[in-house]
């Protein structure tokens, strides 16, 4: 199993499939080893050991997932049997994931794309000469800075609103405070009570909504009686006898 990472640029494993089928006597012991050498370092990046030890003959399978940190170190690979039995229909196979980011220029939000650029801008002499304004990379570089620069007004200018806002908050929240505690205080003590009774019981302070002076004189009477007699009114006494006896009905109801 060589060149398990193919040349191409941000390919990594993240799992491995093997299947074989091991030919024993189930009374003899055997253990298969399935290996890859580590690239940027001693050893081995991955190892699996399967024991056989008395058992019959038999296909094996599986799948193993792959921490992504290791991907990228996987190098040769190599499947064995030790001790008593004989492999056949070996198929070991690596699952891949492409890493977008394996070169930063490919995506502005890939992580150290800034020094990427820089470097392919200084490299080519876009920024200390003359700069070709046709490169691609030339407008990405442009419309990054403005960018960065327009991301830094807005955090600014917001950082700016959230530290008036929280101050004015906690303005109000202090002028509640002593609000709540100066009346508590003046209400809790007795001389201060005393004192507000005698403002809300004083004439002065009552005059203002209730005193009210009506201008006027002395009223003569302007009824004049002939032959000094009243006369009674017939029709509003029947009207009273007629109320009694509604009234009497009504109440008959309720006994």
């Amino acid at each position: 199993m060589t060149r398990v990472l193919p040349p191409e640029a941000g390919l990594k494993v993240q799992g491995i499939y093997h299947k074989y089928t091991i030919t024993k006597d189930s009374n003899t012991d055997a253990t298969v080893s399935i290996v890859n050498k580590n690239t940027n370092g001693v050893g081995n990046i991955y190892e699996r050991h399967d024991n056989w030890d008395q058992i019959p003959s038999n296909t094996k399978l599986g799948f193993d997932t792959i921490t992504p940190t290791l991907g990228t170190s996987f190098g040769d690979g190599s499947i064995s049997v030790h001790g008593d039995g004989e492999l056949s229909n070996v198929i070991i196979a690596y699952n891949y994931m492409y890493d977008t980011c394996a070169i930063p220029l490919t995506d502005s939000s890939c992580p150290g794309y800034e020094d990427a650029l820089m470097k392919y801008l200084l490299d080519n002499g876009l920024i200390d000469s003359e700069p070709d304004i046709n490169d691609p990379y030339y407008d990405d570089w442009v419309q990054f800075q403005l960018d960065q620069k327009a991301e830094a007004a807005e955090e600014e200018e917001l950082e700016e609103e959230q530290a008036k806002e929280e101050e004015e908050e906690q303005e109000l929240k202090i002028e509640k405070a002593l609000a709540v505690a100066g009346a508590a205080e003046q209400i809790a003590n007795p001389t201060r009570q005393l004192l507000m009774m005698a403002q809300m019981m004083s004439a002065g302070t009552l005059d203002g909504y209730y005193g009210a002076t009506i201008n006027g004189g002395t009223y003569e009477d302007t009824v004049e009686l002939e032959d000094g007699i009243i006369i009674d009114n017939f029709k509003a006494l029947r009207n009273l006898a007629q109320d009694k006896v509604h009234r009497t009905m009504v109440r008959s109801q309720y006994e």
